[in-house]
């Protein structure tokens, strides 16, 4: 499994989510099937892994395409899992659009909503009032005790505070 994380963490680096720190020198793999990738994501035991699932689908909204093959590959909990933060990915694009846009140029594509009304949300509100309803229900499915909403924030931040350094690395 530990083989498996850093491969994932290899094959995130090539799509733009370089925010996780490598453990070893494992080599990305091809990205073959994206469905099956986001499922890996999603399996994972260490949340600093699946939680980069946000962050992928906001570096590749194209990769939305396959969360409904991903639904298919997952058991109950995991398609769950999957939601809520395929939806975390969704409301924080709005939230950060405009910071978004500039490093994705030609890859720009809205996120589809496609799980907002199956988890409660009311798709009117303002995307602050989306993570917190969405932190509550994913807090209510998982019994954990956590701030779920923060969590889904710290995921974009580290996300373009990398692309920020990368940005003023190599200008």
């Amino acid at each position: 499994m530990y083989n498996q994380e850093e491969q994932l963490v290899a094959t995130l680096e090539t799509l733009g989510v370089r925010y996780i720190s490598r453990l070893t020198t494992v080599k990305a793999s091809q990205l073959g099937s994206p469905a099956i990738f986001l499922a890996k994501l999603i399996q994972q035991p260490g949340s600093r892994v699946r939680n980069a699932t946000i962050a992928v689908l906001l570096a590749q909204p194209d990769l939305s395409q396959a969360i409904p093959a991903a639904l298919e590959i997952l058991n109950p909990d995991e398609q769950m899992i999957l939601k809520f933060l395929y939806t975390a990915a969704v409301v924080l694009q709005k939230k950060y659009a405009e910071r978004l846009r500039p490093y994705l140029s030609d890859r720009w594509l809205w996120l589809p909503d496609l799980f907002s009304i199956e988890l409660g949300l009311l798709v009117n509100q303002p995307p602050e009032e989306q993570l917190r309803a969405l932190g509550s229900a994913h807090r209510q499915y998982t019994g954990v005790v956590l701030n779920w909403s923060g969590t889904y924030e710290n995921v974009i931040h580290h996300l373009l505070r990398r692309w920020e350094l990368e940005k003023i690395w190599s200008p």
